[in-house]
């Protein structure tokens, strides 16, 4: 079958620690969106298309696919695993892959003692209408 895989992303509704939020959750929620990392005013919506989809089983994840992000403006062919369901009428899913932060732009220093990581984990789930 073949499928293809749209998502739009408002960077605005970017939210860290959702299992447990801290205090201090707003304060980084909105450093996030600011010029120092997505620069969400300039860029408020991240993509993801894929170019290549296939049948790839590895532990829980049933695909791969292939497509291009775009974050702040910056668009990299990105390649992840994916736990895929696949009906008559919808595909569903979900991905926790990582991606490097510099590759699009985001290279925001930080404080030797921020923990700031280049690697990034994105954490996707989606699910829509085969057409």
């Amino acid at each position: 079958d073949d499928w293809g895989l749209k998502i739009d992303i408002d960077v605005k509704s970017v939210f860290c620690n959702p299992n447990d939020r801290k205090d201090w959750s707003p304060k980084l929620e909105k450093h996030l969106r600011s010029d120092d990392f997505f620069d969400a005013p300039n860029h408020p919506k991240a993509t993801f298309e894929s170019t290549e989809v296939r049948v790839e089983a590895e532990g829980e994840n049933t695909h791969v696919i292939k497509g291009n992000l775009t974050l702040r403006g910056k668009t990299q062919l990105v390649s992840f695993p994916a736990k895929v369901q696949i009906t008559d009428t919808r595909v569903s899913g979900k991905a926790e892959f990582s991606i490097n932060r510099k590759d699009f732009g985001i290279v925001y220093p930080g404080k030797a003692d921020d923990l700031i990581r280049d690697g990034v984990v994105l954490k996707l789930q989606f699910s829509g209408s085969r057409i």
